[in-house]
């Protein structure tokens, strides 16, 4: 296994993205990046930081002697990726929540404006007051907040799809 492939193997096994290993080390993620397609090779001090931060010696890392062990995760960065985990399933999750209310919310307009100008609903009103007309309701301010929940919904699930995509294009 080469250098490159080393550095991502651990990275990833970190659950770190390439911006957050980058930020460990004071390098570019574009630096990550090029020593994980093999562009460039990390200099002896940022392959000396990167065993430290992994807890490899740099013998294996450079020889490939002993293979990476997931143990070498730190705590910190185990809290770090599961809030992050969290943040992203609580943006999903609120997202689902808002279209699933704003759907029903317009269910219930669209079920009360059909109701209202039924013809039962005409004749009842014929008998019961003497007036031959449906009710005046203004369903346009009835739809309103349903529309804003929806709006909300689709804003949300955007977020959380547009923040995985740039994961995905981060590992890239």
């Amino acid at each position: 296994m080469n250098v490159g492939e080393k550095i991502k193997k651990i990275r990833k096994m970190a659950g770190m993205t390439q911006e957050e290993l980058a930020e460990k080390m004071n390098v570019s993620r574009q630096t990550i990046s090029k020593w994980e397609k093999e562009i460039s090779s990390p200099d002896l001090e940022s392959a000396i930081v990167l065993c430290e931060l992994f807890e490899i010696s740099l013998d294996d890392f450079l020889k490939g002697g002993q293979s990476v062990k997931e143990e070498k995760i730190s705590l910190q960065d185990m809290i770090k990726i599961n809030r992050r985990n969290q943040k992203m399933t609580i943006l999903l999750l609120s997202g689902l929540f808002f279209l699933m209310i704003g759907a029903l919310a317009a269910l219930f307009i669209e079920a009360l404006q059909s109701t209202t100008e039924s013809i039962a609903y005409i004749l009842y009103r014929y008998i019961a007051v003497g007036q031959y007309a449906s009710a005046p309701v203004n369903y346009g301010r009835l739809m309103a907040p349903a529309i804003l929940l929806i709006a909300i919904g689709v804003i949300l699930s955007m977020a959380y799809m547009m923040e995985r995509w740039k994961e995905k294009k981060k590992d890239v």
